[in-house]
């Protein structure tokens, strides 16, 4: 993976081309960013970020797996670690979320949420429209 000191990078791009998930922990706060792309595959403009956690022991660099997963519709997006969905975006319900914290733990976000979408009541409303 990537020396911690020059940070860790991550990314994946939609199965329509039409967006790109960036995961990045420089050492400080790790965000998870959400851009949209032309259709030559440019970057257009960033559409939101999520902030994931301040700082994790391990490092990140030190974990077995992490990747940015899509659903097959390109709607939904999720960052696992080590089998554990970390943070999600999702364009149909126009939410993001956070995996929940238990004191210093991170909880993982429910496989349900993954396959339904985010329900209202959690996360936050995705900062900028979407065209």
């Amino acid at each position: 993976m990537n020396d911690q000191e020059e940070g860790f990078v991550i990314d994946g791009i939609s199965p329509d081309g039409k967006w790109l998930v960036v995961f990045e922990d420089n050492g400080e706060p790790a965000y998870l960013y959400l851009y949209s792309l032309t259709s030559s595959g440019d970057i257009s403009g960033i559409v939101d970020h999520l902030w994931i956690y301040n700082q994790i022991s391990p490092p990140i660099d030190e974990c077995d797996q992490v990747s940015i997963v899509w659903s097959a519709d390109s709607m939904k997006s999720i960052i696992i670690v080590d089998g554990e969905c970390w943070g999600m975006f999702d364009l149909l319900s126009m939410r993001k979320l956070t995996a929940p914290r238990d004191q210093n733990i991170i909880v993982t976000i429910p496989l349900e949420i993954w396959e339904e979408g985010i329900p209202s009541q959690l996360g936050e409303t995705l900062g900028v429209l979407l065209h």
